[in-house]
């Protein structure tokens, strides 16, 4: 009992530590950056937090079954660095068409590339696929 208090302490430290990086993961290991999916839908909820940002969308298939899509992006600070915000630009209740990577497990799971808003103008958020956004990470066309 030579550390007592102070070793326990330390101890659980290393130990949270140690599960928030195992719970850390690169967003290619969930999402497969070569199957897009693209998805419109009503908007039902909406997640502004860490680590990630997640959007909640309806989207009703071609029978008129509701599914309901979580989609993640990079984390709040990521969007309010280049301007969003989520009060201002994500309202629940309207429609929004999402272009996605798909989760590799093949769940109604993407991770953002670009969302097209209700009056048409196209947010690209994910600057590592050149074909879907600008070098810049953002375009608010």
């Amino acid at each position: 009992m030579r550390y007592g208090f102070a070793g326990a302490l330390i101890l659980g430290a290393l130990l949270w530590a140690a599960a928030d990086l195992r719970a850390h993961h690169a967003v290619q290991a969930a999402f497969d950056q070569d199957d897009h999916a693209t998805l419109t839908g009503v908007l039902t909820k909406v997640l502004w937090i860490n680590p990630h940002v997640r959007w909640f969308l309806d989207v009703k298939d071609e029978s008129g079954k509701v599914t309901t899509w979580t989609i993640s992006g990079a984390g709040p600070g990521g969007f309010r660095h280049i301007g969003i915000s989520g009060r201002d630009v994500f309202k629940t209740g309207e429609t929004y068409t999402a272009i996605v990577a798909r989760a590799r497990d093949k769940s109604p799971n993407g991770y953002v590339l670009t969302f097209i808003l209700p009056d048409g103008r196209k947010i690209d958020l994910w600057h590592q696929y050149k074909s879907e956004a600008t070098s810049t990470g953002a375009d608010t066309k």
